[in-house]
Protein backbone atom coordinates (compact mmCIF):
# COMPACT_ATOMS: atom_id res chain seq x y z
CA UNK A 1 0.00 0.00 0.00
CA UNK A 2 2.91 2.09 -0.11
CA UNK A 3 1.48 4.01 -3.19
CA UNK A 4 -1.56 4.88 -1.80
CA UNK A 5 0.43 6.41 1.12
CA UNK A 6 3.04 8.33 -1.07
CA UNK A 7 2.21 8.99 -4.28
CA UNK A 8 4.92 11.11 -4.83
CA UNK A 9 7.03 8.25 -4.90
CA UNK A 10 5.02 6.85 -7.93
CA UNK A 11 5.24 9.91 -9.56
CA UNK A 12 9.22 10.01 -9.00
CA UNK A 13 9.51 6.23 -9.88
CA UNK A 14 7.61 6.82 -13.78
CA UNK A 15 9.69 10.32 -14.00
CA UNK A 16 12.81 7.71 -13.30
CA UNK A 17 11.73 5.60 -15.76
CA UNK A 18 10.58 7.82 -18.29
CA UNK A 19 14.38 9.38 -18.75
CA UNK A 20 15.62 6.48 -21.10
CA UNK A 21 12.60 6.65 -23.67
CA UNK A 22 12.79 10.62 -23.80
CA UNK A 23 16.16 10.71 -24.96
CA UNK A 24 15.94 7.46 -27.29
CA UNK A 25 12.91 8.95 -28.75
CA UNK A 26 14.62 12.51 -28.95
CA UNK A 27 17.74 11.36 -30.46
CA UNK A 28 15.26 9.22 -33.17
CA UNK A 29 13.47 12.01 -34.57
CA UNK A 30 16.97 14.19 -34.20
CA UNK A 31 18.53 11.67 -36.01
CA UNK A 32 15.80 11.95 -38.77
CA UNK A 33 15.72 14.91 -39.36
CA UNK A 34 19.36 15.54 -39.66
CA UNK A 35 19.30 13.14 -42.35
CA UNK A 36 17.50 15.62 -44.56
CA UNK A 37 19.90 18.49 -44.33
CA UNK A 38 23.49 16.39 -43.56
CA UNK A 39 24.21 15.39 -47.81
CA UNK A 40 24.35 19.87 -48.10
CA UNK A 41 26.61 20.30 -44.95
CA UNK A 42 29.19 17.18 -46.41
CA UNK A 43 28.65 18.85 -49.69
CA UNK A 44 30.26 21.87 -48.44
CA UNK A 45 33.24 20.21 -46.71
CA UNK A 46 33.59 17.70 -49.65
CA UNK A 47 33.06 19.35 -52.93
CA UNK A 48 32.94 23.17 -51.98
CA UNK A 49 36.15 22.94 -50.00
CA UNK A 50 34.39 25.19 -47.11
CA UNK A 51 36.72 24.54 -44.03
CA UNK A 52 35.27 22.10 -41.07
CA UNK A 53 35.12 24.43 -38.45
CA UNK A 54 32.70 25.94 -40.09
CA UNK A 55 30.63 23.65 -41.62
CA UNK A 56 30.42 22.58 -38.32
CA UNK A 57 29.14 25.46 -36.56
CA UNK A 58 26.56 25.80 -39.16
CA UNK A 59 25.60 22.34 -38.27
CA UNK A 60 24.92 23.37 -34.96
CA UNK A 61 22.98 26.10 -35.54
CA UNK A 62 20.68 24.21 -38.00
CA UNK A 63 19.91 21.75 -34.83
CA UNK A 64 17.93 24.41 -33.05
CA UNK A 65 14.89 24.15 -34.87
CA UNK A 66 15.35 20.42 -34.53
CA UNK A 67 15.59 20.69 -30.89
CA UNK A 68 12.16 22.62 -30.57
CA UNK A 69 10.08 19.61 -32.91
CA UNK A 70 12.29 16.58 -30.99
CA UNK A 71 11.64 17.27 -27.21
CA UNK A 72 7.60 16.84 -28.01
CA UNK A 73 7.99 13.87 -29.88
CA UNK A 74 10.96 12.32 -26.68
CA UNK A 75 7.69 12.88 -24.72
CA UNK A 76 5.13 11.46 -26.18
CA UNK A 77 8.05 8.14 -26.60
CA UNK A 78 8.87 8.38 -23.38
CA UNK A 79 4.92 8.20 -22.07
CA UNK A 80 4.30 5.38 -24.33
CA UNK A 81 7.52 3.12 -23.41
CA UNK A 82 7.03 3.52 -20.30
CA UNK A 83 3.33 3.07 -19.01
CA UNK A 84 3.63 0.34 -22.18
CA UNK A 85 6.69 -1.57 -19.97
CA UNK A 86 4.45 -0.80 -16.85
CA UNK A 87 1.32 -2.57 -18.32
CA UNK A 88 3.22 -5.30 -19.85
CA UNK A 89 5.25 -5.88 -16.28
CA UNK A 90 1.76 -5.67 -14.07
CA UNK A 91 2.90 -2.89 -12.51
CA UNK A 92 -0.52 -0.95 -13.76
CA UNK A 93 -2.34 -3.97 -12.60
CA UNK A 94 -0.71 -3.48 -9.40
CA UNK A 95 -1.62 -0.24 -9.11
CA UNK A 96 -5.46 -0.41 -9.81
CA UNK A 97 -5.44 -3.45 -6.87
CA UNK A 98 -4.42 -0.59 -4.14
CA UNK A 99 -6.64 2.07 -5.38
CA UNK A 100 -4.31 4.02 -7.81
CA UNK A 101 -6.12 5.93 -10.61
CA UNK A 102 -4.23 6.29 -13.62
CA UNK A 103 -4.45 10.31 -14.08
CA UNK A 104 -2.45 9.54 -10.19
CA UNK A 105 0.10 7.77 -12.34
CA UNK A 106 0.41 10.35 -14.82
CA UNK A 107 0.47 13.29 -12.64
CA UNK A 108 4.25 13.07 -12.47
CA UNK A 109 4.72 13.58 -16.21
CA UNK A 110 1.83 15.69 -17.43
CA UNK A 111 3.63 17.90 -14.83
CA UNK A 112 7.24 17.52 -16.13
CA UNK A 113 5.46 17.83 -19.41
CA UNK A 114 4.12 21.37 -17.99
CA UNK A 115 7.58 22.48 -17.45
CA UNK A 116 9.16 21.21 -20.41
CA UNK A 117 6.42 23.27 -22.66
CA UNK A 118 7.77 26.46 -20.55
CA UNK A 119 11.45 25.96 -21.15
CA UNK A 120 10.53 25.26 -25.02
CA UNK A 121 8.27 28.53 -25.35
CA UNK A 122 11.73 30.28 -23.80
CA UNK A 123 13.91 28.39 -26.00
CA UNK A 124 11.30 29.33 -29.05
CA UNK A 125 11.67 33.23 -28.22
CA UNK A 126 15.21 33.84 -27.56
CA UNK A 127 17.58 31.21 -28.53
CA UNK A 128 16.64 29.52 -31.24
CA UNK A 129 15.64 33.41 -33.45
CA UNK A 130 19.80 34.22 -32.28
CA UNK A 131 20.29 30.90 -33.40
CA UNK A 132 19.02 31.32 -37.03
CA UNK A 133 19.83 34.35 -37.67
CA UNK A 134 23.31 33.39 -36.94
CA UNK A 135 22.88 30.80 -39.15
CA UNK A 136 22.21 33.07 -42.22
CA UNK A 137 24.55 35.17 -41.26
CA UNK A 138 27.08 32.51 -41.67
CA UNK A 139 25.64 31.10 -45.02
CA UNK A 140 25.75 34.76 -46.48
CA UNK A 141 29.46 35.14 -45.55
CA UNK A 142 30.46 31.36 -47.18
CA UNK A 143 28.28 32.49 -50.22
CA UNK A 144 30.46 35.82 -50.35
CA UNK A 145 33.57 34.02 -49.76
CA UNK A 146 33.18 30.62 -51.64
CA UNK A 147 30.67 31.51 -54.36
CA UNK A 148 30.73 28.55 -55.85
CA UNK A 149 29.35 27.51 -52.29
CA UNK A 150 26.14 28.50 -53.08
CA UNK A 151 25.84 29.26 -56.89
CA UNK A 152 22.01 29.44 -57.89
CA UNK A 153 20.90 29.05 -61.70
CA UNK A 154 19.57 32.33 -63.00
CA UNK A 155 21.19 34.64 -60.42
CA UNK A 156 24.22 37.32 -60.88
CA UNK A 157 26.86 36.52 -58.12
CA UNK A 158 28.60 39.99 -57.72
CA UNK A 159 31.39 38.46 -54.84
CA UNK A 160 34.24 38.76 -57.63
CA UNK A 161 36.82 41.62 -58.25
CA UNK A 162 35.65 43.41 -61.29
CA UNK A 163 33.29 40.74 -62.68
CA UNK A 164 29.86 39.05 -62.51
CA UNK A 165 28.92 36.06 -63.37
CA UNK A 166 25.42 34.85 -63.96
CA UNK A 167 24.66 30.57 -65.02
CA UNK A 168 21.57 29.59 -66.26
CA UNK A 169 22.31 25.96 -65.27
CA UNK A 170 25.06 24.27 -62.79
CA UNK A 171 25.72 20.88 -61.40
CA UNK A 172 27.12 22.00 -57.90
CA UNK A 173 29.02 18.43 -57.56
CA UNK A 174 30.71 18.24 -60.68
CA UNK A 175 31.44 22.00 -61.69
CA UNK A 176 29.69 21.39 -65.36
CA UNK A 177 27.72 25.23 -66.06
CA UNK A 178 25.46 25.79 -69.02
CA UNK A 179 24.63 29.17 -70.68
CA UNK A 180 27.42 31.29 -68.86
CA UNK A 181 27.58 34.76 -68.89
CA UNK A 182 30.58 36.76 -67.48
CA UNK A 183 30.46 41.13 -67.31
CA UNK A 184 34.06 41.62 -66.94
CA UNK A 185 34.98 45.10 -65.95
CA UNK A 186 38.86 45.11 -65.55
CA UNK A 187 40.37 46.41 -68.68
CA UNK A 188 37.57 49.49 -69.58
CA UNK A 189 34.31 51.34 -67.97
CA UNK A 190 32.36 49.36 -70.55
CA UNK A 191 32.20 45.99 -69.52
CA UNK A 192 33.26 43.26 -71.87
CA UNK A 193 31.10 40.60 -72.00
CA UNK A 194 31.95 36.63 -72.65
CA UNK A 195 28.79 33.95 -73.16
CA UNK A 196 29.50 30.44 -73.41
CA UNK A 197 27.02 27.45 -74.13
CA UNK A 198 29.17 25.29 -71.42
CA UNK A 199 32.07 24.89 -69.29
CA UNK A 200 33.31 23.96 -65.90
CA UNK A 201 33.89 25.30 -63.10
CA UNK A 202 37.09 24.89 -60.28
CA UNK A 203 38.94 26.30 -57.47
CA UNK A 204 42.71 25.24 -57.92
CA UNK A 205 44.25 23.40 -54.54
CA UNK A 206 45.37 25.92 -52.19
CA UNK A 207 43.64 29.08 -54.38
CA UNK A 208 41.21 31.17 -53.71
CA UNK A 209 40.58 32.11 -57.48
CA UNK A 210 37.65 30.82 -59.69
CA UNK A 211 38.52 29.30 -62.74
CA UNK A 212 36.64 28.94 -65.14
CA UNK A 213 36.78 26.74 -68.24
CA UNK A 214 34.47 27.97 -71.08
CA UNK A 215 33.64 26.14 -74.05
CA UNK A 216 31.75 27.61 -77.37
CA UNK A 217 31.67 30.48 -76.85
CA UNK A 218 32.06 34.18 -77.43
CA UNK A 219 33.45 37.69 -76.55
CA UNK A 220 31.55 41.43 -77.00
CA UNK A 221 34.47 43.82 -75.77
CA UNK A 222 34.44 47.50 -76.57
CA UNK A 223 38.03 48.82 -76.89
CA UNK A 224 39.83 51.79 -75.21
CA UNK A 225 39.63 55.65 -75.89
CA UNK A 226 42.06 55.20 -78.81
CA UNK A 227 39.13 52.95 -80.62
CA UNK A 228 36.69 54.96 -79.89
CA UNK A 229 33.64 53.37 -81.86
CA UNK A 230 34.87 49.96 -82.64
CA UNK A 231 33.46 47.42 -81.45
CA UNK A 232 35.00 43.78 -81.87
CA UNK A 233 33.53 40.18 -81.14
CA UNK A 234 35.35 37.15 -81.26
CA UNK A 235 33.98 32.95 -81.02
CA UNK A 236 35.89 30.21 -79.27
CA UNK A 237 36.11 26.94 -78.68
CA UNK A 238 37.44 26.94 -75.50
CA UNK A 239 38.74 30.17 -73.51
CA UNK A 240 40.15 29.75 -69.58
CA UNK A 241 39.75 32.77 -67.12
CA UNK A 242 40.10 33.47 -63.57
CA UNK A 243 37.69 35.25 -61.18
CA UNK A 244 39.31 36.37 -58.23
CA UNK A 245 37.26 36.84 -55.09
CA UNK A 246 36.39 40.56 -53.86
CA UNK A 247 37.52 38.90 -50.50
CA UNK A 248 39.31 35.56 -48.95
CA UNK A 249 38.52 36.22 -45.41
CA UNK A 250 34.73 34.60 -43.81
CA UNK A 251 33.30 38.09 -42.67
CA UNK A 252 30.18 37.91 -40.79
CA UNK A 253 28.11 40.62 -42.12
CA UNK A 254 26.20 42.84 -40.67
CA UNK A 255 22.52 42.19 -41.40
CA UNK A 256 20.16 44.54 -39.67
CA UNK A 257 17.12 42.90 -41.35
CA UNK A 258 15.91 39.52 -39.81
CA UNK A 259 13.54 37.02 -41.43
CA UNK A 260 10.40 35.74 -39.36
CA UNK A 261 12.24 33.09 -37.98
CA UNK A 262 14.94 35.21 -36.27
CA UNK A 263 12.74 37.26 -34.74
CA UNK A 264 11.42 36.98 -31.43
CA UNK A 265 7.83 37.31 -30.43
CA UNK A 266 8.51 41.06 -29.35
CA UNK A 267 10.23 41.60 -32.66
CA UNK A 268 6.95 40.23 -34.28
CA UNK A 269 4.13 42.18 -32.43
CA UNK A 270 6.32 45.52 -33.43
CA UNK A 271 6.70 44.59 -36.81
CA UNK A 272 2.71 43.19 -36.76
CA UNK A 273 1.69 47.02 -35.03
CA UNK A 274 3.77 49.09 -37.87
CA UNK A 275 1.91 46.72 -40.76
CA UNK A 276 -1.40 47.63 -39.05
CA UNK A 277 -0.60 51.75 -39.02
CA UNK A 278 0.50 51.23 -42.80
CA UNK A 279 -2.98 49.34 -43.22
CA UNK A 280 -4.79 52.19 -41.42
CA UNK A 281 -2.92 54.62 -43.25
CA UNK A 282 -3.70 52.72 -46.87
CA UNK A 283 -7.24 52.25 -45.78
CA UNK A 284 -7.76 55.98 -45.04
CA UNK A 285 -6.52 56.95 -48.78
CA UNK A 286 -8.37 54.22 -50.33
CA UNK A 287 -11.69 55.57 -48.74
CA UNK A 288 -11.30 59.09 -50.15
CA UNK A 289 -10.42 57.41 -53.58
CA UNK A 290 -13.25 55.60 -53.26
CA UNK A 291 -16.01 58.43 -52.44
CA UNK A 292 -14.36 61.07 -54.94
CA UNK A 293 -15.18 57.83 -57.53
CA UNK A 294 -18.60 57.99 -56.46
CA UNK A 295 -18.76 55.01 -54.17
CA UNK A 296 -20.24 55.48 -50.51
CA UNK A 297 -17.14 53.66 -49.04
CA UNK A 298 -14.30 52.06 -49.55
CA UNK A 299 -16.14 49.04 -49.01
CA UNK A 300 -18.42 49.09 -51.42
CA UNK A 301 -15.87 49.01 -53.99
CA UNK A 302 -14.50 46.08 -52.25
CA UNK A 303 -17.66 44.34 -52.16
CA UNK A 304 -17.92 44.34 -55.88
CA UNK A 305 -14.12 43.62 -56.93
CA UNK A 306 -12.90 41.37 -54.37
CA UNK A 307 -12.76 37.75 -54.73
CA UNK A 308 -14.59 35.99 -51.74
CA UNK A 309 -11.17 34.11 -49.64
CA UNK A 310 -10.61 31.35 -47.36
CA UNK A 311 -13.77 29.26 -46.36
CA UNK A 312 -15.93 32.06 -47.90
CA UNK A 313 -14.58 30.90 -51.02
CA UNK A 314 -15.44 27.13 -50.76
CA UNK A 315 -18.97 27.48 -49.52
CA UNK A 316 -19.24 30.20 -52.30
CA UNK A 317 -18.19 27.99 -54.77
CA UNK A 318 -19.96 25.47 -53.88
CA UNK A 319 -23.57 27.12 -53.78
CA UNK A 320 -22.58 28.58 -56.85
CA UNK A 321 -22.24 24.96 -58.37
CA UNK A 322 -25.94 24.16 -56.98
CA UNK A 323 -27.33 27.21 -58.62
CA UNK A 324 -27.88 28.93 -55.28
CA UNK A 325 -24.87 31.36 -54.81
CA UNK A 326 -26.04 35.09 -55.48
CA UNK A 327 -24.52 36.77 -58.26
CA UNK A 328 -21.91 39.58 -57.72
CA UNK A 329 -22.13 42.93 -58.64
CA UNK A 330 -21.20 44.05 -62.35
CA UNK A 331 -17.87 45.86 -62.19
CA UNK A 332 -17.77 46.58 -66.12
CA UNK A 333 -19.57 50.13 -65.52
CA UNK A 334 -16.17 51.35 -63.79
CA UNK A 335 -13.83 53.93 -65.08
CA UNK A 336 -11.08 51.51 -65.88
CA UNK A 337 -8.20 53.70 -64.09
CA UNK A 338 -10.30 54.61 -61.49
CA UNK A 339 -10.90 50.33 -61.01
CA UNK A 340 -7.03 50.14 -61.53
CA UNK A 341 -5.99 52.49 -58.97
CA UNK A 342 -8.61 51.16 -56.23
CA UNK A 343 -7.34 47.52 -57.59
CA UNK A 344 -4.13 48.11 -56.79
CA UNK A 345 -4.80 49.07 -53.35
CA UNK A 346 -6.69 46.69 -52.76
CA UNK A 347 -3.39 44.30 -53.50
CA UNK A 348 -1.35 46.43 -51.41
CA UNK A 349 -4.06 45.95 -48.22
CA UNK A 350 -4.60 42.13 -48.84
CA UNK A 351 -0.04 41.55 -48.86
CA UNK A 352 0.15 43.76 -45.36
CA UNK A 353 -2.97 41.17 -44.43
CA UNK A 354 -1.14 38.23 -45.72
CA UNK A 355 2.10 39.79 -43.78
CA UNK A 356 0.48 40.26 -40.62
CA UNK A 357 -1.00 36.66 -40.51
CA UNK A 358 2.64 35.50 -41.59
CA UNK A 359 4.04 36.92 -38.29
CA UNK A 360 1.03 35.85 -36.59
CA UNK A 361 1.39 31.87 -37.42
CA UNK A 362 5.30 32.15 -36.10
CA UNK A 363 4.20 33.54 -32.96
CA UNK A 364 1.72 31.01 -32.42
CA UNK A 365 3.91 28.26 -33.65
CA UNK A 366 6.83 29.19 -30.92
CA UNK A 367 3.80 28.30 -28.38
CA UNK A 368 1.78 25.69 -29.52
CA UNK A 369 4.91 23.08 -30.66
CA UNK A 370 6.03 23.26 -26.65
CA UNK A 371 2.53 22.16 -25.63
CA UNK A 372 2.18 19.56 -27.54
CA UNK A 373 4.86 17.65 -24.71
CA UNK A 374 1.42 17.73 -22.98
CA UNK A 375 -0.75 16.38 -25.73
CA UNK A 376 1.67 13.96 -26.08
CA UNK A 377 1.66 12.57 -22.50
CA UNK A 378 -1.95 12.36 -22.31
CA UNK A 379 -1.76 10.28 -25.93
CA UNK A 380 1.12 8.16 -24.91
CA UNK A 381 0.54 6.96 -21.25
CA UNK A 382 -3.39 5.17 -22.16
CA UNK A 383 -2.02 4.05 -25.29
CA UNK A 384 1.01 2.64 -23.73
CA UNK A 385 -1.27 0.68 -21.37
CA UNK A 386 -3.37 -0.50 -24.25
CA UNK A 387 -0.23 -1.60 -25.90
CA UNK A 388 0.86 -3.58 -23.49
CA UNK A 389 4.13 -3.28 -24.77
CA UNK A 390 7.52 -1.43 -23.87
CA UNK A 391 10.05 -2.21 -26.55
CA UNK A 392 11.15 -0.55 -29.73
CA UNK A 393 7.66 -1.17 -30.92
CA UNK A 394 6.43 1.44 -29.27
CA UNK A 395 9.18 3.96 -30.63
CA UNK A 396 7.31 3.44 -34.10
CA UNK A 397 3.97 3.84 -33.16
CA UNK A 398 5.57 7.16 -31.16
CA UNK A 399 7.26 8.83 -34.52
CA UNK A 400 4.51 7.70 -36.80
CA UNK A 401 2.36 9.66 -34.28
CA UNK A 402 4.50 12.33 -34.29
CA UNK A 403 4.73 12.50 -38.18
CA UNK A 404 1.07 12.79 -38.29
CA UNK A 405 1.32 15.70 -36.22
CA UNK A 406 3.75 17.29 -37.99
CA UNK A 407 1.52 16.92 -41.46
CA UNK A 408 -1.15 18.53 -39.63
CA UNK A 409 1.33 21.35 -38.13
CA UNK A 410 2.65 22.13 -41.93
CA UNK A 411 -1.09 21.71 -43.33
CA UNK A 412 -2.16 23.99 -40.79
CA UNK A 413 0.27 26.91 -41.76
CA UNK A 414 -0.31 26.66 -45.39
CA UNK A 415 -3.55 26.95 -44.59
CA UNK A 416 -2.92 30.28 -42.87
CA UNK A 417 -1.07 31.25 -45.53
CA UNK A 418 -3.68 31.05 -48.06
CA UNK A 419 -6.44 32.80 -45.56
CA UNK A 420 -8.56 29.65 -45.15
CA UNK A 421 -7.57 29.17 -41.79
CA UNK A 422 -6.84 32.14 -39.34
CA UNK A 423 -3.28 32.12 -37.78
CA UNK A 424 -4.72 30.98 -34.15
CA UNK A 425 -6.03 27.79 -35.17
CA UNK A 426 -4.07 26.74 -37.43
CA UNK A 427 -1.32 26.41 -35.36
CA UNK A 428 -3.37 25.21 -32.18
CA UNK A 429 -5.46 22.95 -34.22
CA UNK A 430 -3.19 19.82 -33.98
CA UNK A 431 -3.07 20.37 -30.33
CA UNK A 432 -6.65 20.23 -30.30
CA UNK A 433 -7.10 17.47 -32.29
CA UNK A 434 -4.70 15.40 -31.23
CA UNK A 435 -5.96 16.58 -27.67
CA UNK A 436 -9.79 15.19 -28.20
CA UNK A 437 -7.43 11.67 -29.21
CA UNK A 438 -5.87 11.76 -25.67
CA UNK A 439 -8.14 12.81 -23.44
CA UNK A 440 -10.25 9.82 -24.46
CA UNK A 441 -8.03 7.77 -24.74
CA UNK A 442 -7.28 8.74 -20.99
CA UNK A 443 -10.84 8.45 -19.64
CA UNK A 444 -11.65 4.99 -21.97
CA UNK A 445 -8.17 3.54 -19.58
CA UNK A 446 -9.33 5.31 -15.87
CA UNK A 447 -12.74 3.97 -16.36
CA UNK A 448 -11.53 0.48 -16.38
CA UNK A 449 -10.25 1.02 -13.00
CA UNK A 450 -12.18 -0.36 -9.82
CA UNK A 451 -11.43 3.35 -8.51
CA UNK A 452 -12.47 6.05 -10.38
CA UNK A 453 -11.30 8.75 -8.28
CA UNK A 454 -7.53 10.74 -7.72
CA UNK A 455 -5.84 9.32 -4.74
Amino acid sequence: MSFRASPSLLERYILRESVLPFILGFATVTFLFILDFLFDFLDLLIARDVPFPIVLELFVLALGWIVALSFPCGALVAALMTFGRMAQDNEVTAMRAVGVNLLTAMRGPLVASLVLAGLLVAFNNYVLPESNHRFANLRYAIQRKSPAAKIEPGIFIDAFDKASLLVKEINPKTGEMKDITIYDYSQTSIPTTILAKRGHMEYPKGSSTLKLTLEDGEIHEVPGAAAEGKYRRGKFDQHVIYLRQSGTRLEMPDRKNRGQREMNINMMLDEIHQRQHEKAERLTELESRAVKAGFPSYEAFEKIARSPRGMNALLRGALGKMGLGKARPDSTRLDPRVAASLEMGRLEIDNLDRRIDSFRVEIHKKISIPFACVVFVLIGAPLGIRTRRGGFANMAIAVAFFMIYYVFLIGGEQLADRGFLSPALAMWLPNLLFGVVGAYLTASVVGIGPSRGMR
